[in-house]
C-alpha cells in the first residue's frame, strides 16, 4: 500500500475507531501534514486537524518522520509529493529560490494574521520559538549567565556547554558573544561566527533533539545550554527549577509551514492554513507544546501564565534578537555544510 493511503486508512480508522470500506477510503480528500512527530502530532491534531475535519470534511493525516529539506527537494524532483504541508524554520526560503515550494496563496491566507516582520511569500509562519540560554542554578546561584560573551566564558562560568547540531539560530549567537551589535549581525559574517565556535568547541555537547537537550541539564552534563524555549520550559519543570532559563539575548526564529510544488491536495492546504490562524486554538498550541502564537490576535488571550512563557508576548520579545532568514536564502547549504565541519573537528 502507497504510504499516502496507508496514512489515509490509519487516520480514518483512528478517527472513526474503526476500519471504513476501501470505497470510502478511496473518496476521502486529505491535507498530509507532515512534521516532526511526538507530541506535536496530538496537539496539532487536537488544536486544528480534528476541528478543520469536523468543520469541512476533509481529513488532517500526520506524518511524523521529519520534512527535511533533502527529502522535499527528492519528491518535487521526482514528481512523488505525498506531504502537503511541511512544518520547518529559516530553510523553507532556500527551498523556494530552487522552485521546490508553492508561493503562499494571501488570496484565502491571512497576511495580517503573522506577526510583523514574518510574513514571507515562500511560507507562513504559524508559530515562533526561541532559543534561550538554559542553566544549573546550583552552579551559580544569583549571577547566572546573562549574555552569549558570558556563553562564551569559561573562566568566570565554568563547565560544559550544550548547543544546537545544527545551525539555525545558533550563528546569530557567535556572533553577537564576538561582539557584533544586534543591527550589524546581517549579512552573518560566516568566518567570524565559526572561528567564535572552534573557540568554544571543546566545552560543547551538541544536541539534536528536544529532549537531548533537556536530559543533558536534568543530568547535569552540562551547566548551561542553548535550547529551545520550549524544552527548557519543561526542563524547569521536572527539576522543580534547578534548571532556569531567561529571555536576555535569546535567539527568535519562526516556525514556518509551506507547501511543496506539486502539493496533492491543491488550494485545500491553504484553506488549512487559514483555518489555523485562528488565535484561540494558537493558544491552545502554546498551553500544549510551550509554541507561541504567530498571530498577534492571540495576545488577548494570554493568561499571566502563558504569557510568561510565550516568546512573542511583548515584554520577552522586548529582550530577544529576531532572526531574519533572507540571509539564509542564499547561504543555508554552504553554511550548514561549514557548521557541521567545524563541530566535527
Amino acid at each position: 500500500m502507497p504510504r499516502r493511503d496507508f496514512l489515509k486508512v490509519a487516520s480514518l480508522a483512528a478517527a472513526a475507531g474503526l476500519v471504513g470500506t476501501r470505497a470510502a477510503q478511496a473518496q476521502a480528500k486529505e491535507v498530509v501534514f507532515a512534521n516532526w512527530g511526538g507530541d506535536s502530532e496530538v496537539i496539532y491534531g487536537e488544536a486544528w486537524g480534528v476541528p478543520f475535519e469536523e468543520a469541512t470534511g476533509i481529513p488532517v493525516v500526520f506524518d511524523g518522520e521529519g520534512p527535511t529539506a533533502g527529502r522535499i527537494r527528492s519528491m518535487v524532483t521526482n514528481n512523488s509529493v505525498t506531504w502537503d504541508l511541511c512544518d520547518g524554520g529559516v530553510d523553507a526560503g532556500n527551498l523556494a529560490a530552487h522552485g521546490f515550494l508553492e508561493p503562499v496563496d494571501y488570496t484565502i491566507v491571512d497576511k495580517n494574521k503573522v506577526l510583523e516582520g514574518f510574513r514571507y511569500d515562500w511560507g507562513l509562519t504559524g508559530y515562533m520559538f526561541s532559543s534561550v540560554i538554559a542553566y544549573n542554578k546550583a552552579k551559580f546561584g544569583d549571577a547566572p549567565p546573562q549574555t552569549w560573551a558570558d556563553f562564551w566564558d569559561v573562566e568566570k562560568f565554568p563547565g560544559k556547554r550544550t548547543m544546537y547540531k545544527y545551525m539555525d539560530g545558533t550563528l546569530e549567537s557567535m556572533l553577537l558573544a564576538d561582539g557584533v551589535k544586534p543591527e550589524d549581525v546581517y549579512p552573518i559574517d560566516l568566518e567570524r561566527a565559526l572561528a567564535k565556535l572552534a573557540e568554544l568547541r571543546e566545552h560543547i555537547i551538541f544536541w539534536d533533539t528536544g529532549s537531548s537537550s533537556q536530559q543533558l541539564l536534568r543530568d547535569e552534563e552540562v551547566v548551561m545550554g542553548q535550547i529551545w524555549n520550549t524544552r527548557a520550559h519543561l526542563v524547569r519543570d521536572e527539576t522543580g527549577g534547578a534548571i532556569d532559563y531567561h529571555w536576555n539575548n535569546a535567539i527568535l526564529q519562526p516556525g514556518v509551514w509551506s507547501v511543496p510544488k506539486g502539493n496533492p491536495a491543491g488550494k485545500d492546504v491553504w484553506r488549512f492554513l487559514a483555518f489555523m490562524q485562528d488565535p484561540e486554538s494558537q493558544i491552545e498550541v502554546l498551553k500544549g507544546l510551550g509554541n507561541a502564537p504567530a498571530n498577534p490576535e492571540a495576545a488577548k488571550f494570554y493568561t499571566p501564565e502563558l504569557e510568561a512563557r510565550s516568546a512573542t508576548a511583548p515584554a520577552n520579545l522586548a529582550t530577544q534578537f529576531v532572526v531574519k532568514p533572507d540571509w539564509y536564502i542564499d547561504n543555508h547549504a554552504e553554511a550548514a555544510k561549514r557548521y557541521l565541519e567545524v563541530i566535527s573537528g
